[in-house]
């Protein structure tokens, strides 16, 4: 009989783990509890607008990710993004080239979820041992199983919660430090921005600011802009209203590039509670052979993408060493 395994999270981690599972010949099911899969690296629509409004644009490293983007580069699903900087140079001052998903940052996973089931909007409350396999629990009272293996792969105080019973995972976990940040998405009917496409660390307020419609593969009509605050000040408003999250961060915005007075056509501000990793586990993964149950993301290792598929892959592995 085929085993099951189940992945919690449907982010780049836990779809990448859920792609070395599936090769490996175990049938496997997702759940997510968002609406669209991807997590940070997720493309939202607004109106007839899409932002990436998480991750920005992707590194590699290590030879495992440059494989894979360069996968994802040939099949069309990445393209190189050069930006102009500060001096109008196209790509300038790029350690290591910049990819991003197109038509969306969403691109980059969709390959991963091949021969996955995934399950939307369906949130896990807790898992439970019943005899020799894993039962699921959702928010709902639902539950699935029974599953040979659980890979949890969600920021880490979620995935600290749910293997609290298991001492020897939730006790590592209890040293990652993850902070909020607010993402806002402007669209607007005319290009007002400088010529410059991104700017970091502009304030104590504004940590990045960037032409989401300089990305290869999307709308260039108007203007498209996707502004990220500093954790500071993210964790100061993180229970704040979005509409006014929003209004404040546009009018720092504006006061920073000294822009004309406009009103955007489109402003929605997106609270990431978990989206960046202020001090990271320090190991690719945790998993307990015992339990046969670990943890995955991009806070194992630091804080960019390339961790959360290194990390996902490595857990993936350990789960199919230890099953098969």
């Amino acid at each position: 009989m085929t085993k099951r395994a189940a992945v919690v999270g449907a982010g780049l981690a836990g779809l990448a783990c859920a792609r070395v599972l599936r090769r490996a010949g175990l049938f496997v099911e997702v759940f997510e509890q968002d609406r669209i899969i991807g997590g940070r690296m997720a493309t939202t629509r607004i109106g007839l607008d899409s932002f990436d409004h998480g991750a920005q644009y992707l590194t590699a490293r290590t030879s495992q990710f440059q494989s894979y983007i360069s996968e994802m580069a040939s099949s069309g699903y990445a393209a190189r993004w050069l930006p102009r900087s500060s001096s109008g140079e196209e790509g300038g001052g790029q350690m290591l080239p910049w990819f991003v998903g197109t038509p969306g940052m969403s691109a980059i996973v969709r390959p991963l979820a091949e021969s996955v089931r995934i399950h939307n909007m369906r949130k896990v409350h807790t898992i439970e041992r019943v005899d020799k396999g894993w039962q699921v629990w959702m928010d709902d009272e639902s539950r699935v199983g029974p599953f040979a293996a659980v890979a949890i792969a969600v920021p880490a105080p979620q995935a600290q919660l749910l293997v609290g019973r298991i001492d020897a995972i939730a006790d590592l976990l209890s040293r990652v430090r993850m902070s909020p940040c607010w993402a806002l998405m402007v669209r607007l009917d005319d290009r007002t921005l400088p010529d410059q496409d991104v700017y970091s660390d502009m304030s104590e307020v504004v940590r990045w600011i960037a032409r989401n419609s300089t990305k290869p593969g999307r709308n260039t009509r108007g203007e498209s802009i996707v502004i990220h605050a500093s954790p500071a000040w993210s964790r100061e408003t993180e229970d704040a209203d979005p509409e006014v999250v929003a209004e404040e961060l546009w009018g720092e915005v504006s006061h920073i590039l000294g822009l004309p007075p406009v009103r955007p056509v489109r402003m929605v501000a997106h609270l990431w509670r978990h989206g960046l990793v202020d001090s990271s586990l320090g190991e690719s993964y945790v998993y307990s052979s015992e339990h046969h149950v670990g943890v995955a993301g991009d806070w194992c290792l630091g804080r960019l993408s390339e961790h959360a598929f290194d990390s996902g892959t490595s857990l993936g592995r350990a789960i199919v060493a230890s099953l098969i």
